[in-house]
C-alpha cells in the first residue's frame, strides 16, 4: 500500500462484502470529501445504496474471479456533493478476501478518449424472476421516469422462451428501442440471471448514436447517393423479401432514350441534374407501396405489387412514359426532351427469383426500344427464346477463333467519277458448324458485351494485313483495306499496336483505313481524339462510320484528323436529300471525301450523284466477297451500273 500511496492518482479499495472502504490513498480523500482515512473508513456506505448497486456490486465479485476489469462512469455523493468520476476497476485480493480496486482516470487525453465512448450514465435495474422491478437507480429513472413496473414495458422480448435462456446461459445481451422520457432510443441490454437472489440484473448502455450511424451507413449501402432511390443491392434485397412472401408484383425496367446526347452536349454535370429530375418525377407519379431504384447509368426499375391487378404494370408504365416526354428543365441550360422505354416481367410468371426476373424485365425493354422507343413491352416467351439464343451464341462465340470459325469478306467501295474501286471493307463472318451463319449484326454485340471484342478485333487486322501483304506478293497489287473499330478497341496503346503489325507485315501505312462509328467516337471526345491523332500521324486513314446518327458537329469533325466520312445507310434508303446535300457540302468544306453506304438502287444512285455524292458502297456495286472471288474476277467488278477495276 506504501507505493500505492506515493501515487497522485485518486485509488481506494472497496470492501463489498462488508460495504466500507477498507483503504484510500491521500488522493482519493479529496474525491471523498474525507479529513482522514481513518473517518472514511468509519462511513457506513449500505444506508442510502438501493437494492440494484448493491446486486450490481455483488455481481463484480463473480466478474473479479473471472479475471475482467471494467471502465465506468461512476456517480458518487460525498456529504451530499454530488460528483462523477470515470474508474477502472478491478478485482484485488487482500487478507484472503476478494475486493474492489477504484482507479480514477485523470490523465486528460484518456479521459477525453474514454468519455468519448461512453454516452451518460450507466442505467441498472432489478427485476424479480416473472419480469416485475424491484429497484432501479436514478439514472434508469431519470431516463424512464417512475412509470416502469414490468420488464415489458423497456424490452419486448420478455416472454417465457427469454425467462429459460437467461436461466441456462446466466448472461445474455441484446439490442433494441425503448421509449423514454425524451422518445424512442436504442439501447445494449445486459441480462445477468443472480442465481441466489432469483432476481435478473440489467445494466443499459445507450448505444442511439451508434445505432443511427449504422442505420445511415445501411441506407448509403442499399441508395443511390445521388437520386435517393434504392441502388441494385438495395433492390437485390427488396427481391429477396418479396419473392420469399410469395405474393405477385411486377418489376418494370426503364432505360431513358438520348440520356448520352444530354452528356454530349451540356455535360456530364447536366447529365447528373437530369437523372435527378427523373427520380424526382417518379417519386411524385408514384403510389407509397412500390419501390423505386436506379441501377446504375440511365436504368432506373419500380417493383409494383400487383395482386390480381395485372393491369397495374401497364397503368403505371403508360404513366411513367408520358412523364419522360414532357420537358425537364436544368437550371440555366435551354429545355431538353428525353423520352424512355420500358420492359415488364412479373413474378412468378415470368421468373421466380430477382436476378431472372431483372434479366427478363430487361430484355422486355430492349424490345421496347426495338419497337420504336417510348413504349412498354411485357416479357413473352419468344424474348425467353431469344435469350435463350443469346445464351447459345455465347457459349460457341467464345471458342470460334480458336476453331478457325471466322473469315473475312471484302466489299468495294467505288469511286464513280473515276470509275475505279479505290479500297475494300473487311467484313468479319462466323460461320459455326453448330448453329450455321451467324449475322454480325448478332454476334458483335455479343461479342463486346462478353470482353471478346479486342480478341476478335486483334484477328481481324492481322488477318486483313496478312491478306493484303499475300495480295501484294502474288499479284504486286496494293489492294486498300478498311477494317471497323469497335469502341472498345479505341484504347492509349493501339497506335502503337498498329504500327508493330503494319511493320511485321511489310506494309506502307497508307493501305490501310480504320472505320469506327460517330457514336463510338462521341462517347470520350477528348481521348478518341488522341488516339487517332497518332494513328493519323502514322500515315493511316481515318473513316467516320455511321455518319448522321451520332450528333456529332461540325466542329467536333474539324478537330479530328478525319479522312472519309460515311453517310449511313438511314438517309440513303428514304432518300433523305436535305441531310445528304449538306453531308456533302460538309465533307467539301473540310477536305474530307464523302462515301454513300447501303446503296441498292439506281434511283438511290441517280439522286445521290445529283446532290455531288461520287463514292458509293452496296449491293449496287457488289455483295461483300471472299479472298478467291476477288481474285478470281482479277480485281475488277462487273456491276448493274458499269464496270469498275482495282485502282493501280
Amino acid at each position: 500500500m506504501a507505493s500505492l500511496q506515493l501515487l497522485n492518482t485518486p485509488l481506494w479499495i472497496y470492501d463489498i462484502q462488508h460495504h466500507h472502504i477498507f483503504w484510500a490513498n491521500r488522493a482519493a480523500l479529496h474525491v471523498w470529501e474525507a479529513n482522514s482515512l481513518d473517518e472514511l473508513q468509519l462511513r457506513n456506505f449500505t444506508s442510502d445504496m438501493t437494492p440494484v448497486v448493491d446486486t450490481l456490486l455483488q455481481r463484480y465479485l463473480k466478474e473479479f474471479q473471472a479475471g475482467r476489469t471494467f471502465n465506468e462512469w461512476w456517480s458518487i455523493t460525498p456529504r451530499g456533493i454530488k460528483k462523477q468520476v470515470y474508474l477502472r476497476i478491478s478485482g484485488i485480493d487482500i487478507a484472503g478476501r476478494l475486493m474492489m480496486l477504484c482507479e480514477t482516470v485523470l490523465d486528460a487525453d484518456t479521459l477525453y478518449h474514454e468519455a468519448a465512448m461512453v454516452r451518460g450514465d450507466t442505467l441498472a435495474c432489478l427485476f424479480d424472476e416473472r419480469g416485475h422491478l424491484v429497484s432501479a437507480n436514478r439514472y434508469f429513472q431519470k431516463c424512464f421516469g417512475t412509470r416502469i413496473w414490468r420488464l415489458g414495458q423497456i424490452f419486448a422480448a420478455d416472454d417465457g422462451a427469454f425467462y429459460q435462456r437467461l436461466r441456462q446461459y446466466d448472461e445474455w445481451i441484446s439490442e433494441g428501442e425503448s421509449r423514454t422520457l425524451k422518445g424512442m432510443r436504442w439501447f445494449q441490454f445486459q441480462f445477468r440471471y443472480v442465481q441466489q437472489r432469483e432476481q435478473i440484473l440489467l445494466t443499459l448502455r445507450d448505444i442511439t448514436d451508434r445505432k443511427l450511424e449504422e442505420l445511415e451507413h445501411r441506407h448509403l449501402a442499399r441508395h443511390d447517393s445521388m437520386t435517393g432511390l434504392l441502388n441494385r443491392y438495395g433492390l437485390m434485397k427488396s427481391l429477396e423479401v418479396n419473392c420469399s412472401m410469395g405474393s405477385r408484383f411486377a418489376l418494370l425496367f426503364m432505360d431513358l432514350d438520348n440520356f448520352k446526347l444530354i452528356n454530349d452536349n451540356f455535360g456530364h454535370r447536366a447529365g447528373d441534374r437530369l437523372l435527378e429530375r427523373v427520380a424526382s418525377r417518379l417519386k411524385e407519379l408514384c403510389p407509397h407501396d412500390v419501390e423505386l431504384a436506379r441501377l446504375g447509368g440511365d436504368e432506373f426499375t419500380v417493383l409494383v405489387p400487383l395482386g390480381q391487378e395485372s393491369e397495374r404494370a401497364q397503368q403505371l408504365a403508360e404513366l411513367m412514359l408520358a412523364q419522360m416526354e414532357r420537358p425537364f428543365n436544368l437550371s440555366g441550360l435551354p429545355e431538353v426532351t428525353i423520352g424512355g422505354s420500358i420492359g415488364i416481367a412479373i413474378y412468378p410468371d415470368d421468373a421466380d427469383d430477382g436476378d431472372n426476373l431483372i434479366t427478363r424485365a430487361d430484355m422486355a425493354m430492349y424490345q421496347a426500344k426495338q419497337m420504336g422507343r417510348l413504349t412498354w413491352q411485357r416479357f413473352t416467351p419468344s424474348l425467353q427464346q431469344a435469350l435463350q439464343r443469346k445464351l447459345t451464341l455465347k457459349q460457341y462465340l467464345a471458342k470460334a477463333i480458336g476453331r478457325g470459325e471466322l473469315s473475312l469478306v471484302f466489299q468495294p467501295k467505288a469511286d464513280l467519277q473515276r470509275s475505279v474501286i479505290d479500297c475494300c471493307e473487311a467484313l468479319l463472318r462466323w460461320n459455326s458448324p453448330v448453329l450455321g451463319a451467324v449475322s454480325p449484326a448478332e454476334f458483335i454485340p455479343l461479342a463486346e458485351e462478353m470482353g471478346l471484342i479486342r480478341d476478335i478485333g486483334a484477328w481481324v487486322m492481322r488477318t486483313a494485313l496478312a491478306q493484303i501483304a499475300k495480295w501484294r506478293e502474288r499479284f504486286g497489287l496494293d489492294v486498300p483495306l478498311a477494317v471497323n473499330l469497335s469502341g472498345m478497341q479505341v484504347t492509349r496503346d493501339l497506335p502503337g499496336w498498329v504500327a508493330e503489325q503494319l511493320f511485321q507485315h511489310d506494309l506502307p501505312p497508307h493501305l490501310l483505313t480504320l472505320e469506327l462509328t460517330e457514336t463510338v467516337l462521341m462517347s470520350d471526345l477528348e481521348g478518341g481524339s488522341r488516339v487517332l491523332e497518332e494513328l493519323g500521324a502514322l500515315g493511316i486513314n481515318i473513316s467516320i462510320d455511321d455518319f448522321g446518327t451520332g450528333y456529332s458537329s461540325l466542329a467536333y469533325l474539324n478537330r479530328l484528323p478525319i479522312h472519309e466520312i460515311k453517310l449511313d445507310r438511314s438517309f440513303v434508303v428514304g432518300l433523305n436529300l436535305p441531310v445528304i446535300r449538306a453531308t456533302v457540302a460538309m465533307a467539301a468544306s473540310l477536305g474530307l471525301t464523302l462515301i454513300a453506304e447501303g446503296v441498292e438502287t439506281g434511283e438511290e444512285l441517280a439522286a445521290l450523284r445529283a446532290q455531288g455524292c461520287q463514292r458509293i458502297q452496296g449491293y449496287l456495286i457488289s455483295r461483300p466477297l471472299t479472298a478467291e472471288q476477288l481474285e478470281g474476277c482479277g480485281f475488277v467488278i462487273d456491276s448493274p451500273v458499269g464496270t469498275y477495276p482495282l485502282i493501280r
